[in-house]
């Protein structure tokens, strides 16, 4: 995509043509899992071993109504059309089959394999990356420069995604209430 414009002189003409490179987007997870201690004071940990499939969507209309769908023809790489999978390490981020390169447009990641302990993000994440160099979670507009960088032409959204430890239940003997006749 471009834009050009002409300025007509005098003598002539000067043709001024002003190429656009589509921006490139990398989306730079850290999971964490949050452990509240018994005051109340919050602690965050890198989690491993934690899966989320990256899709790439597409609004199509059937029979008057849009919706989105994924988009299956969508390289994220040689191998990856439509969706993508990655795996945490140790520190949390993304080690394997990470998600960049992405093109403008509608993501939804969904976390596939949690942390043993943890439970599953309840719903997707909707990120949307668009070509003026834009990203919205959610529909939310990312306005923080720490957290949304722009490097040239690259983009790279880093979201942190929390989850908190499914409590036990106190165990107090009778798993029932009893009736007292």
């Amino acid at each position: 995509s471009g834009t050009s414009e002409t300025i007509t002189g005098g003598s002539g003409e000067i043709v001024l043509t002003n190429t656009l490179q589509d921006p490139k987007f990398t989306l730079e997870i850290v999971k964490k899992g949050v452990t509240t201690d018994e005051n109340g004071s919050e602690t965050q940990t890198p989690l491993s071993g934690v899966e989320f499939k990256l899709e790439k969507l597409v609004e199509t209309t059937t029979e008057g109504k849009t919706q989105w769908v994924v988009d299956e023809n969508y390289p994220f790489d040689s191998t990856n059309k439509g969706s993508i999978t990655g795996t945490t390490g140790t520190d949390g981020k993304i080690i394997s089959n990470p998600f960049t390169n992405l093109k403008p447009g509608t993501y939804r990641l969904t976390e596939t394999k949690a942390h043993p302990g943890y439970n599953l993000l309840a719903q997707p994440i909707e990120i949307k990356f668009t070509q003026d160099g834009k990203c919205y979670i959610d529909g939310e507009k990312i306005t923080d420069t720490k957290t949304f960088v722009q490097s040239g032409n690259t983009y790279t959204m880093n979201l942190t995604v929390l989850n908190r430890k499914t409590p036990e239940l106190p165990h107090t003997g009778a798993d029932a209430p009893s009736l007292w006749l």
